[in-house]
């Protein structure tokens, strides 16, 4: 698996939403309620929200790409590893929500 930058910026907000077709507030919601589940499921919607954080987080980290070349770089077989280390990135660096409005 190669390492490639990534954190969580404006510019990360910026590209989630567009990746997701929602606002922030609306994929901070989507999120939580998908990580609170026992079981995950490989839904249309659960591969969006995941998506979706692992795009923003690239364009944050200064990767360019689009939604779609990332969707293609990454093998299916590495999803849940690359959700893991996202999911430490938005823990580490997670923005409070009144950051998110400035």
């Amino acid at each position: 698996m190669i390492k490639v930058p990534a954190m969580l910026t404006f510019d990360s907000i910026n590209a989630i939403e567009v990746a997701y077709g929602k606002n922030y507030t609306a994929f901070e919601k989507d999120l939580t309620a998908l990580l609170n589940r026992k079981v995950f499921k490989r839904d249309e919607k659960s591969m969006k929200l995941v998506w979706s954080l692992v795009y923003g987080l690239l364009i944050g980290g200064g990767t360019e790409c689009t939604y779609d070349e990332m969707n293609r770089a990454i093998p299916f077989s590495d999803v849940p590893n690359v959700l893991e280390d996202a999911l430490k990135i938005m823990q580490e660096q997670g923005f409070q929500e009144s950051d998110a409005k400035k």
